[in-house]
């Protein structure tokens, strides 16, 4: 399966047009059915001489028995041609093993692309194959090699690729005179599969040839199909295979050392703190079709650091799962109504959630994570079409250490928690009618007076329907979601006066703020209807909301709440070649937002379009118009804002990924009516492949933003309260630089170095008065002016807001400079199937300054005297069975 940007990111009408960039060959004894999907079957046999011995070369006597398969034909860029190459592949296996051969035929052998990669990384030419052993029509586990040598697998569903999981099979390439071969031992143990002593497998072999940018396919998929798993073809022939009750364990032992600066009289401040853990991950077959996951005291150390941000409004910035042990098989238990997500894995383990105050002269130290005591998943699908998905995880009890130099003392900032998920599916009539449900629960032991903020219980329960019509041209999507919590009094008012909801809005009669209650529910729901595949145009309509009393955030991501949404969307797609164009999709989009009082928070049209062109190529444009609306959350709990309409443009631009350099370049742009309010976004990069073994990629962003209403502070004045806000100038500036060496396809050495800066100057401070005044100047009187001529040391600005001479009130002035520099060097040595080695440097430098000019140059200089915080670490891990 191929499912790669062409170095370039797409939006969503990207993934329109290039649909489903999975690719296969595979081969054929094979006749064609002429049954309800027209599908080619192969039928493969049972091994009766000894298994190939894996190293690429096609020469072990077992493959002189079965048949050869070809016939493969071009998906892009002229779907149903004949390809440029030919293909053949074999299907073998026998009691414990799936064994693949593929020939993939050159006639310019030295142009094969042999790039090297690491683990799961697309590059060069391409050769795999996929098998939906459940036979549902909506999972694939996919084995893909690059003709450098590197492994590729991933889980194919109808929305989309699954890189996260990791099996442990084997797979070598090797040239031929005219051809390079690919050659893999996939364990029985690492599918899922019926109990039926007959089986019949979906089956899908792909080719990529990198350097025509072409794909072709064993079976067809179209590139307007509603999802690639329902094209595949069948796989016939495997008999009497195990029921297999398989026990996987990889044991980790870890060494770290941190290197941080030391503070003068912190006792705390230990320069090289040293540390060792070990844990066990595993897992278990209960059954062919379903895996229990289990990790006890994980560490996630090898793991890439979040990239630097810097966050100025209200709402969490919501970071990646990047674990192993959480991405793997999530697409199991997902979720997702009304953009809201009810499980975001990344609160299994995050930061302590509460900070104790200190007195004067007092240091503390705080856990970095939650330790996840463990964590056990149980994932898979049965042969009527049931798919279950559950998550159990336990985090411990944290203490911070809290020392004035001469006595200690613990604050517990994170209680014991307990979380759990569980999501079920059913599919009939050949999948064309989907339903299911879901329960999350988080139950925390929140009952001392330091946790008292914190939500005791925090459930939800959420039910989803879909059905195809018309060969799965349309679809109907219903999705409903209910939560509720519970807590102490301080924790549920803590929750109605979030960012999520600000209860407190004094113009919002339909929420009722309430400071007795002891728990709060809430729903969400989405409707939809739409035209999705078979034909160039596609079409959807939607109708969604979220109560306002709805709260996700103990277990899922929740922005926000109090709306009701509809939405719109045409466009045409075309997936064949016309004109100078490879292919190409327009597109028309239009949107509505109502809070529940039933005013209108935002109103847009947008028009896009999208190229890949015959040079390799490629263009995205998009751009929208938005209506002058109100929003909830300007002044962070006060009223309503009137805000202006405007303009914001987006265009992506990348040349041919193949080449040894490419280029790609991205940008965005907003106007405000009325006001100095825009934002530019510029953001260039460079991708190099400077030898087979060495790839190197470069990227740089710009972005200046003005926002003549950024909230500041609210005031008590009296018996009323000050809003108050400022005109606010944003610069920032973003480098990331990614080094890839393969030494070998199972050594590899990464970096991952990014320098960030941001500035914030703040001038024109504003007091709101009428807040949905029609004229935008009536909607405020100025406070302070002119402060450009102030020294930015001055942390403080008296306002005098009656001009008696008197100070009214006192605004802190938040002008900064900030940067950052975060890194990682990781060597990983795949020593053996399923076990690795890793070796890894982290660094950390942070900084700030109360003077907001952003000088790139300086700030590299500022960056480079900063402290360095140091982490070295070595992991090893190994694989065994029983």
């Amino acid at each position: 399966m191929k499912y790669r940007s062409f170095g370039v990111v797409f939006l969503y009408s990207m993934i329109l047009l290039f649909p489903f960039s999975s690719a296969g060959l595979a081969g054929e004894r094979i006749f064609l059915l002429k049954g309800k999907a027209g599908q080619r079957v192969y039928e493969t046999k049972r091994i009766r001489t000894a298994p190939p011995k894996i190293d690429g070369k096609l020469n072990d006597a077992c493959w002189d028995e079965g048949i050869w398969a070809g016939d493969f034909v071009q998906q892009r860029p002229v779907e149903g041609a004949v390809p440029s190459q030919k293909t053949e592949i074999k299907i073998l296996y026998d009691e414990r093993n799936i064994y693949v051969a593929i020939r993939a035929y050159d006639n310019q052998p030295d142009k094969i692309d042999r790039q090297m990669g690491r683990r799961d990384m697309f590059t060069g030419d391409v050769v795999g194959i996929c098998f939906d052993s459940y036979h549902d029509y909506r999972t694939g586990f996919e084995f893909n090699l690059t003709a450098g040598g590197g492994k590729i697998d991933l889980l194919l569903t109808n929305q989309g690729v699954d890189l996260s999981w990791d099996a442990v099979w084997y797979g070598k390439t090797a040239l031929e005179d005219s051809a390079w071969t690919a050659e893999m031992q996939i364990p029985l143990s690492q599918l899922r599969y019926s109990t039926e002593n007959e089986q019949v497998w979906g089956l899908h072999a792909w080719r990529w040839i990198n350097r025509y940018q072409e794909e072709c396919q064993w079976n067809l998929i179209p590139r307007d199909s509603p999802g690639p798993v329902y094209n595949f073809g069948e796989l016939h022939g495997i008999r009497d295979i195990p029921k297999s009750r398989r026990i996987e364990l990889l044991p980790y032992s870890l060494a770290r050392l941190n290197h941080t600066q030391q503070t003068q009289g912190d006792p705390f401040a230990n320069a090289g703190r040293k540390d060792f853990s070990a844990g066990l991950d595993g897992k278990i077959g209960l059954a062919s079709d379903f895996t229990m996951d289990f990790t006890i005291l994980p560490d996630f150390g090898q793991v890439e650091a979040d990239p630097s941000v810097l966050n100025l409004s209200a709402y969490e910035t919501y970071f990646e799962e990047k674990r192993p042990f959480f991405l793997e098989g999530r697409n199991i238990y997902q979720f997702a109504t009304s953009g809201q997500q009810l499980v975001y894995t990344r609160r299994i383990g995050h930061a302590p959630s509460i900070r104790p105050e200190l007195n004067e002269g007092e240091y503390i130290h705080s856990p970095q994570y939650t330790k996840i005591l463990g964590a056990l998943k149980l994932t898979g699908k049965n042969s009527q079409g049931l798919s279950l998905g559950i998550i159990e995880s336990v985090t411990s009890e944290e203490y911070a250490n809290i020392s004035n130099g001469f006595s200690q003392r613990k604050e517990l900032v994170e209680p014991y928690t307990n979380y759990f998920v569980a999501r079920v599916e059913k599919d009939l009539n050949d999948a064309n009618t989907v339903f299911g449900g879901i329960i999350t629960a988080v139950n925390r032991n929140a009952d001392s007076p330091s946790t008292e903020e914190l939500n005791r219980g925090a459930y939800s329960a959420g039910i989803d329907f879909r059905q195809y019509m018309k060969e799965k041209t349309f679809y109907f999507d219903v999705e409903s979601v209910i939560s509720h919590i519970r807590g102490s009094k301080e924790a549920i008012y803590r929750a109605q006066t979030s960012p999520a909801r600000y209860f407190q809005r004094p113009d919002a009669p339909y929420v009722q703020l309430d400071s007795n209650r002891t728990s709060l529910t809430g729903t969400a729901g989405s409707i939809e209807f739409g035209k999705g595949s078979n034909g160039p145009w596609r079409f959807s309509e939607s109708f969604s909301w979220s109560s306002p009393g709805l709260e996700l955030n103990d277990l899922g991501y929740l922005r926000s709440t109090d709306k009701i949404e509809q939405s719109t969307s045409l466009s045409y797609v075309k997936t064949e070649p016309e004109l100078i164009f490879r292919s190409y999709h327009l597109g028309f989009g239009q949107f509505n937002r109502w809070d529940f009082g039933g005013r209108l928070q935002s109103s847009s049209l947008s028009l896009g379009a999208s190229a890949q062109f015959s040079n390799m190529w490629s263009v995205n444009f998009h751009v929208s118009r938005y209506r002058p609306s109100y929003e909830n959350d300007i002044l962070r709990g006060g009223p309503s804002m009137k805000e202006p309409g405007g303009w914001t443009g987006f265009l992506s631009l990348g040349t041919n990924y193949a080449r040894k350099v490419s280029l790609s370049f991205n940008s965005s742009i907003y106007s405000a009516d009325e006001i100095n309010q825009q934002s530019l976004y510029l953001a260039p990069g460079l991708n190099f492949k400077l030898t087979r073994a060495l790839q190197m990629s470069s990227y740089f962003s710009y972005s200046f933003s003005t926002n003549d209403m950024q909230y500041i502070t609210s005031i008590p004045f009296g018996t009323d309260t000050r809003y108050i806000t400022a005109s606010l100038e944003q610069e920032r500036i973003n480098m990331t630089l990614r080094i890839d060496y393969t030494i070998l396809p199972g050594l590899t050495i990464q970096y991952y170095g990014s320098p960030f800066m941001a500035s914030a100057s703040y001038n024109d401070y504003k007091r709101i008065t009428n807040p949905v005044a029609a004229s935008y100047y009536d909607r405020f009187s100025y406070v302070a002016r002119n402060l450009s001529e102030i020294p930015s040391q001055q942390p403080e600005i008296a306002i005098d807001e009656n001009y008696d001479n008197m100070v009214d009130y006192v605004i802190q002035r938040p002008d900064f400079l900030f940067r950052q520099f975060r890194s990682n060097l990781v060597a990983r040595w795949e020593y053996k199937a399923g076990s690795s080695l890793y070796f890894v440097w982290s660094q950390g430098r942070t900084g700030s300054d109360n003077d907001p000019a952003l000088r790139f140059a300086d700030g590299i200089k500022s960056l480079a005297s900063d402290f360095p915080n140091n982490v070295f670490l070595i992991k090893l891990n190994y694989w065994f069975s029983l």
